[in-house]
């Protein structure tokens, strides 16, 4: 796991080198070592956190075959042993025991296609020095970033904002149109970026610039709605049910690869239950574990049941505590290190954790997450299954869409959605047409985060507070990142796995778990995104349909004899901390910078409406949740982009 960025010219000359002062931008992704290659047209840099082969034989960047090719690499291919006797019989020859240079031994023997054959995490940069051509690639689900900026003269990357930035001729604008569809979403949807110019390579993308095709675009090699099927599963539930175990356990095996000590994520709930059973299963000593807690002890605590957890499985588990004013103080901090804003406000708590066990000398850390999003985790995501193929075969429903959106209706649909007295199908219906009526969503467009409150009420929101440069943005710009066509009832389930993960899961969730292990030093690991698991479990359930079995059904019943029957029958919790408390203590403290920012200087908002923003008295959740977004918007600007 490491820090990589680099600048490739169009045209070759004699230019300086990339300085200490670059590679400083990204030391805490590799606190471990640094290094440059440079040639008349390439500069690649690269900071190490060392995970396989603790040698120098893993130092970076890399070259191979004489010299031919030279990689600025992150990431972890986990499957490197087998790969690596692959190539051996196919001539290739090795001198180290890093997965980095099976990766361009890889290249050499597959070209553009050796991405198909990796099993990991990665983000890289790879220099052909015969065809003057740089290949970039990033993995199947996007669990490492990979940023770049390209002009007439150079293209420009880096694992971060805070590496790119610096190697910039000037400041990017602000896009208006992200900038919408961050206050809608929470995060920024990739491949888009908050600033003009700077884009991310696509998770499952590759990109392949060379002197006679300087405007070549990123190519998909991988989609999660049509994955590599595989032949002579089973259809019966006993052969399904073994099968996702056995693919968990061994994608749990191999993500414990590691030359370095490994620990989990443990909150106690079946996601990270499963991965740290599975650990210590294939553990010859007991596996440190962290869990997250409260001051007080509230109900949402989740330190009790993991400590219950951890006893029966041997591991032997850490508790971070996390007070409201820690939070509060630690904001500017917490916004520089996401790099890009992103609004989760569990963001704190997904730092702890990592940085419990960088105190405790743990440099890689599995974590349950990936398991919401692979087998139906979130009921509101199942929902919207239901609700598109209504949808789709309903004449009826929509024949009265067009009378679901006036003020009227919405109102009475609300009321019903939460009132004690109509019974769950009615609120569920209520729901399903408020959702609908909210806003005018693009003919070709799913529906999808009509059904969450914050994307939906944002749209009245910001209408009050939105100045003058907002006015060229239309009201369809936040469904860009969701249309993705329309699709058949059979192919609406798959659809919505890979809306969940084209969005949610990549900009906010990969994004966030990314920027906050990194920033301590700790590369986090993910089970549950091993394409192997991801591609057994999409084509068993393209042919047994799993999403109306109930929330994570398969998995639940796959892990039966794995983790106790009280975890698996448990509701879930998720992460939950004191929002409210968190949100108006970082206002309160923080709210006053909007006055006379670069927000407003810019014409997002109209400085007028500040006061509307900040006033918490009766603000409801939705109100708050927008300001704390503006509040992290402007911090984001302030000490990512303005400090460089």
């Amino acid at each position: 796991m490491c820090g990589i960025l680099g600048r490739f010219y169009r045209q070759p000359g004699s230019r300086s080198s990339l300085t200490k002062t670059d590679l400083a931008t990204l030391a805490h992704r590799g606190p471990d070592g640094a290094g440059v290659y440079t040639n008349p047209y390439i500069q690649l840099g690269h900071t190490r956190l060392a995970i396989i082969d603790l040698t120098e034989g893993g130092h970076q960047p890399m070259t191979y075959a004489d010299g031919s090719f030279v990689i600025t690499y992150n990431g972890e291919v986990y499957n490197y042993l087998e790969l690596r006797a692959q190539l051996e019989a196919k001539g290739q020859r090795f001198v180290s025991r890093s997965d980095t240079e099976v990766l361009l031994a890889a290249y050499k023997v597959w070209g553009r296609e050796c991405v198909s054959h990796f099993r990991g995490m990665f983000a890289f940069a790879l220099w052909d020095d015969h065809e003057k051509s740089l290949f970039l690639a990033r993995d199947r689900c996007g669990e490492k970033p990979l940023f770049y900026y390209r002009d007439d003269h150079c293209l420009v990357f880096a694992s971060e904002l805070k590496g790119l930035l610096p190697l910039l001729a000037s400041r990017p604008a602000l896009d208006v149109a992200v900038v919408d569809m961050y206050l809608h979403y929470q995060y920024v949807p990739e491949p888009l970026t908050l600033l003009q110019g700077v884009q991310k390579v696509p998770a499952g993308h590759t990109l392949l610039v060379s002197l006679g095709n300087w405007l070549a675009e990123p190519v998909r090699y991988w989609n999660v709605e049509e994955p590599t099927k595989i032949a002579g599963l089973p259809t019966d539930t006993p052969g399904i049910l073994r099968c996702i175990r056995e693919g968990l356990e061994q994608a749990v095996k191999l993500t414990l690869r590691s030359d370095v000590p490994v620990g989990v994520a443990l909150s106690g709930g079946i996601d990270s239950g499963a991965i740290a059973a599975l650990a210590q299963k294939h553990s010859s000593a007991p596996i440190h574990a962290f869990s997250v807690g409260y001051p007080g002890r509230p109900p949402y605590d989740e330190r009790e049941q993991a400590q219950h957890l951890a006893k029966q499985l041997g591991l032997i588990v850490h508790e971070v505590e996390l007070p409201v004013e820690s939070f509060v103080d630690f904001f500017p901090q917490l916004v520089r290190i996401m790099d890009e804003p992103i609004a989760d406000s569990a963001a704190f708590g997904h730092y702890a954790v990592p940085k419990a066990a960088a105190d405790m000398g743990i440099k890689v850390l599995l974590t349950g997450l990936g398991g919401d999003e692979l087998f139906w985790g979130y009921p509101w995501v199942t929902e919207t299954v239901t609700t598109n193929q209504l949808l789709k075969e309903s004449a009826f429903l929509n024949a009265i869409l067009p009378l679901t959106g006036s003020p009227i209706m919405q109102r009475f649909f609300k009321k019903v959605t939460r009132h004690p007295r109509v019974p769950s199908w009615g609120q569920r219906w209520a729901s399903l047409l408020y959702g609908v009526g909210t806003v005018p969503r693009p003919v070709s467009q799913l529906y999808f985060y009509e059904g969450w409150p914050y994307f939906k009420e944002t749209f009245q929101i910001k209408h009050a507070v939105y100045g003058p440069a907002m006015r060229v943005v239309g009201e369809s710009n936040p469904f860009r990142p969701t249309e993705i066509g329309p699709r058949t009832v059979e192919q609406l389930p798959a659809a919505i796995i890979r809306t969940l993960f084209d969005t949610w899961l990549v900009s906010n969730c990969l994004s966030l778990g990314d920027r906050v292990g990194m920033s301590v030093g700790v590369e986090t690991r993910l089970p549950f995104l091993d394409v192997g698991l991801i591609e057994l479990v999409m084509t068993l359930r393209s042919h047994q349909p799993d999403h109306t079995l109930g929330q994570k059904a398969w998995l639940r019943a796959a892990l039966k004899g794995v983790l106790p029957d009280e975890v698996l029958t448990r509701r879930k919790a998720g992460f939950q901390p004191p929002v409210w408390k968190w949100l108006s203590g970082v206002v309160a403290r923080y709210g006053e910078g909007l006055y006379g920012s670069s927000l407003t200087g810019a014409g997002i908002l109209d400085r007028n409406k500040v006061d509307r923003i900040l006033d918490l008295h009766g603000q409801s959740m939705s109100d708050l949740y927008f300001a704390y977004k503006l509040v992290l918007l402007e911090e984001w600007h302030r000490s990512v982009v303005g400090a460089q």
